[in-house]
């Protein structure tokens, strides 16, 4: 499992900004300092998110996707999201991967609006791409709170609290089970709902995955503080969900948080216990 990218949407650092924690991460020789646009690495086969910085992190972190079977979309803004890197396969010298990809269902109406845009456009090329498209990947939507079963997995989607791009769409958290064991990957998504929280009340997770965008900022509706993940993750002790084992990591880590990694890891820490800490990149977890 790899943090192939832990930053939120304008990464870390923002090199438009002058902002304390943008400056310290420029002048930095501490790679944790350095964060692109966020996606995790299950495994070789199973990806979260394909956001404008995963190509050049499998090449950093030694990740081939030649082998890609699923990739699980959260919602498709741009830091998720990168249209550039689907054609990416095409360019394989080798037999390029078919995958499937998971989405919510208005995410895939907006896909399709998206491609009947292109195919609009009288350009061969564009129409070569779109058709690649349609032979590599099958695209399959995905309802909340509703398990599925994908290869060796059990699979659900919980509700990211966060708008997407595309009209009405949903925004997807997903909780993975395999072999016994329960990881939840949870970004982008502000404070949970009690819908969710009744869903995954006694599923004792040993990984969970949440976001922390803006960090000592104040209450945010569509992202996560440090006061809100400490709120979450009380709720989960409470409901055994958290138990003393879970590993608790941090990403999709803003710049408008105020703290670099190593105050924001310190600060979690003092609040929350040592049992919570902060992702960077290339960080590698033990195979779920």
């Amino acid at each position: 499992m790899i943090f192939l990218g832990t930053g939120a949407s304008e990464a870390i650092p923002n090199p438009f900004c002058e902002c304390e924690v943008c400056r310290k991460a420029l002048a930095s020789d501490d790679p944790r300092e350095k964060r692109g646009r966020s996606a995790f690495s299950i495994d070789e086969q199973n990806l979260i998110d394909f956001g404008p910085d995963v190509i050049n992190a499998a090449g950093r972190f030694g990740l081939s996707m030649a082998h890609l079977r699923n990739l699980f979309y959260t919602h498709f803004h741009s830091d998720h999201c990168d249209f550039v890197n689907w054609e990416n396969p095409r360019m394989s010298v080798t037999p390029p991967p078919h995958f499937r990809v998971f989405l919510s269902e208005p995410a895939l109406t907006g896909v399709k609006v998206f491609r009947d845009l292109i195919l609009s456009y009288p350009s061969k090329d564009y129409e070569r791409d779109i058709r690649f498209y349609e032979q590599t990947m099958e695209f399959i939507p995905v309802r909340l709170y509703e398990p599925f079963t994908v290869d060796d997995m059990t699979v659900s989607a919980v509700r990211g609290i966060h708008s997407g791009r595309f009209v009405n769409e949903i925004v997807l958290n997903y909780l993975f089970e395999r072999n016994g064991r329960h990881f939840l990957y949870a970004a982008d998504t502000g404070p949970y709902n009690e819908e969710n929280y009744e869903f995954l009340k006694g599923k004792t997770l040993d990984i969970l995955v949440t976001e922390c965008s803006f960090g000592k900022s104040a209450p945010e509706k569509n992202h996560q503080t440090c006061d809100s993940i400490i709120q979450m993750v009380d709720r989960f002790r409470k409901d055994g969900v958290v138990s003393d084992r879970t590993e608790i990591w941090l990403t999709h880590i803003g710049h408008k948080g105020g703290l670099n990694h190593t105050e924001l890891q310190q600060k979690m820490r003092e609040m929350v216990g040592p049992q919570i800490s902060v992702a960077y990149d290339g960080l590698r977890l033990a195979a779920f």
